[in-house]
């Protein structure tokens, strides 16, 4: 018999059971941005200091520019490697939820600031060599880089590089302001959460299969793209938290998220920084507004508080 050209998609037998528990939970985590009252956080946003004005325009400008790249390049990069029919159609959800994100940063400019001002910040974003380097290193490794590199580039964006940006958000919802905001960002994180632990335990089943010496050099890029990466990121924060006196804990904090980013690796954690150096103020934000804490079971949590190494089921 002649070997098909191309064979129907079996749902009914999954070849990797982190596949299913994955679809399972994609449409617990869609929404609709427009169902986020932000405008009834206006009036509090024009309380905010011009600086802590601008810079939260600014970081969704930051935000806006990171999710096209992975919207427009970074997801279907990492999907023409799929393993299966079922990976690839879990990462189409993946793109879908990513461009949700993306609609929902442009909503968030648009119900916060004036004309002017959502302008300057999408000016702002395209204009800044830092967050334009970060997006250089990204698409690099996505256009030219190895099916397991791909997927360190989306673990690192989803799960750690992303977290300058939600900063001030969370910040500012640690103080109690701005609670709407808070949970656009919510949603936007649950999303980031799960576009980064899902192929970061794909990653994990292809990288037991290298040998010692291919795992060995494989870390070492590893390491030395975090390196590469923050190196860029500090340099992208202090631009963008001019003035306002956040670098410092922003630094701490991406820091902390890059362990985190490298825990779902499954690589040791490489920084210094744990949960006790980051500013409590930013833990409350996180607690409160967008905290989880299991890659297929959410709760109202967020990873990063109560992060604990993600195993799947054939490990």
């Amino acid at each position: 018999m002649t070997k098909p050209y191309f064979k129907a998609a079996n749902w009914n037998v999954m070849e990797q059971q982190v596949d299913k528990s994955a679809w399972s939970r994609l449409n617990d985590i869609v929404y609709e941005p427009g169902r986020i009252p932000l405008h009834k956080d206006k009036k509090e946003f024009l309380t905010l200091s011009p600086i802590e004005q601008k810079t939260l325009l600014h970081s969704f400008g930051s935000l806006s520019l990171s999710s096209t790249l992975q919207m427009q390049k970074g997801i279907s990069a990492i999907k023409q490697d799929a393993v299966n029919a079922k990976e690839a159609a879990v990462f189409n959800a993946l793109q879908y939820l990513e461009s949700i994100n993306n609609k929902s940063y442009s909503y968030a400019l648009d119900q916060l600031g004036t004309p002017d001002q959502r302008d300057e910040a999408y000016k702002w974003a395209d204009e800044n060599p830092y967050l334009q380097q970060k997006m250089y290193f990204l698409n690099t490794v996505y256009q030219s880089g190895t099916s397991l590199q791909k997927k360190v580039a989306q673990v690192f964006i989803s799960t750690a590089l992303y977290h300058s940006a939600f900063f001030a958000s969370l910040y500012l919802f640690g103080q109690g302001k701005l609670p709407r905001t808070a949970e656009l960002i919510k949603c936007a994180l649950r999303v980031t959460s799960f576009n980064g632990m899902y192929p970061g335990i794909k990653f994990r089943i292809a990288f037991n299969e290298l040998s010692k010496d291919k795992q060995e050099k494989l870390h070492e890029w590893i390491y030395d793209l975090a390196d590469q990466m923050y190196e860029n990121e500090e340099k992208h924060i202090a631009y963008m938290y001019q003035n306002t006196g956040w670098a410092d804990m922003v630094n701490h904090y991406v820091k902390y998220s890059l362990n985190k980013a490298l825990m779902n690796l499954g690589q040791d954690a490489k920084y210094p920084e744990t949960a006790d150096n980051i500013d409590p103020v930013v833990m409350q934000g996180l607690v409160e507004s967008a905290d989880g804490e299991d890659f297929f079971f959410y709760t109202n949590r967020h990873a990063l508080t109560k992060f604990r190494e993600i195993k799947h089921f054939d490990e």
